[in-house]
């Protein structure tokens, strides 16, 4: 029994000296005498762990600035790689772009003229409507004496011009009596004209 009650003490005694050497060693850390964490690794103080956060606009357009910046580093590695692959066939390339060149200056060329072309058609609608509107108000006996100056293809023109407005205004038209009053070779002429000129505005009208 006495051997016992010994053990038992011995083993209250350690941890009591276990005890107080945990305080003594907590008031040394406290006191800055000693660092516990440099000892022991688990004491540690870890630093705060920041996240980027994807909600700050700077940080975005950070990250869009690097993702642009690796794309154009790729592209120019592609670039120089094709340019190393083509180096020996630059000759042929160079010849090719000239060509292009010179296709796109035609292009160009003929947007030009088919623009000019355009301008002067309008510009002669224009011209043919005024005329047209011109005989339209004037004694037949008078527009008689004007169109018999003028050549076929404008004559043709503001006939078939005043034809429609007449049309579309529900009334007469001039134009048949203006034919009998011009000489018969003449007038078989310009009728013919207008029957062709009006099959082609038939032909040309989408459906």
């Amino acid at each position: 029994m006495n051997a016992l009650s010994d053990k038992i003490k011995i083993v209250y005694l350690t941890f009591v000296i276990l005890f107080a050497l945990g305080v003594f060693v907590y008031l040394l850390d406290t006191w800055g005498i000693i660092k516990l964490e440099d000892h022991i690794p688990y004491l540690k103080k870890e630093a705060p762990l920041v996240l980027d956060s994807t909600d700050n606009p700077f940080e975005l357009e950070k990250e869009r600035l690097r993702k642009e910046e690796d794309r154009l580093k790729d592209e120019e590695l592609r670039l120089k790689e094709l340019a190393s692959k083509f180096d020996t066939d630059s000759k042929d390339l160079q010849a090719r772009l000239e060509e292009l060149e010179q296709s796109k200056q035609a292009l160009e060329e003929q947007k030009k003229a088919l623009e000019a072309e355009k301008a002067a058609d309008v510009e002669r609608k224009k011209i043919v409507k005024e005329m047209a509107d011109r005989i339209n108000n004037m004694p037949p006996k008078d527009a008689v004496e004007i169109v018999a100056g003028w050549n076929n293809a404008d004559l043709v023109d503001v006939f078939i011009q005043m034809e429609k407005d007449s049309e579309a205004e529900g009334r007469p038209s001039i134009v048949p009596y203006l034919l009998t009053k011009m000489p018969r070779d003449r007038a078989s002429v310009i009728t013919s004209l207008m029957l062709d000129s009006r099959t082609r505005q038939n032909i040309e009208e989408p459906l």
